[in-house]
């Protein structure tokens, strides 16, 4: 299967959100090194700024901090990539624990970075995005790994009883709202084995817009809004082993 690479212009011009002056300078600097289309970095103390930067500009890559001075990036992280089809935003923290990763991976982030590493760890990290690939600490792909890992027996067992939960519930829904079409579900069950859009549009013979209709429409039904989330959902439903 041939990986989808970005754009080559996709990266031109990124934007930077951290409020400490001197990680905001690093991070700045590093984003060229590690990405040489990178020919303009943007940077924003606050949530407040970084909107005032976005007024102007649809940026397809940012680093964000999770936590600024007016609060969290987590509506910032879903405007970014709301804004910008296929753009990267990578959170750029010192947190590494459950509190602040998946929040993070909800609000559509497809990276995170920890800013206690080395600069050259950080840009080997930062390169992979070119590839498509999310850029990921070690240590937050292990917490992921061992997140998803543990999440089936949860899934499987009704909260109420405790009784398991059908082995193919991809027919059989939570409510009428979360019902799928036999459509969606076949985008369920790409998304969950790991397809992007594109990819996805090609084994099902129909247009990359219309996959990111039924996208829509998916996370809407299931109330979800990353592809983390839609992959859980898919492994919940029995759609993949």
């Amino acid at each position: 299967m041939q990986r989808q690479l970005p754009p080559a212009n996709l990266f031109d011009r990124a934007l930077v959100v951290e409020d400490l002056d001197e990680p905001r300078q690093w991070l700045a600097e590093l984003l060229p090194r590690a990405l040489p289309e990178v020919l303009q970095v943007d940077t924003a103390s606050t949530l407040a700024q970084a909107r005032e930067r976005m007024a102007g500009h649809a940026y397809g890559l940012a680093l964000v901090d999770w936590g600024l001075p007016d609060g969290t990036s987590e509506e910032l992280i879903t405007e970014l990539v709301t804004a910008r089809p296929g753009a990267a935003v990578i959170v750029a923290t010192i947190h590494d624990n459950d509190t602040y990763v998946f929040p993070a991976l909800r609000a559509g982030a497809t990276g995170y970075i920890l800013k206690s590493q080395p600069s050259s760890v950080v840009v080997s990290q930062l390169q992979r995005i070119r590839l498509g690939e999310p850029a990921l600490s070690p240590s937050i792909a292990l917490r992921m790994l061992q997140h998803f890992r543990d999440l089936p027996d949860e899934y499987l067992t009704r909260s109420t009883n405790s009784s398991p939960m059908p082995r193919d519930p991809a027919r059989a829904s939570d409510s009428p709202q979360r019902q799928l079409t036999e459509r969606e579900i076949d985008v369920l069950r790409l998304i969950g084995k790991g397809y992007k859009v594109p990819e996805a549009a090609t084994l099902l013979g129909i247009s990359a817009h219309t996959v990111t209709s039924y996208v829509r429409d998916i996370y809407r039904k299931l109330d979800i809004s990353s592809r983390a989330e839609a992959a859980v959902e898919a492994a919940r439903r029995g759609l993949v082993s």
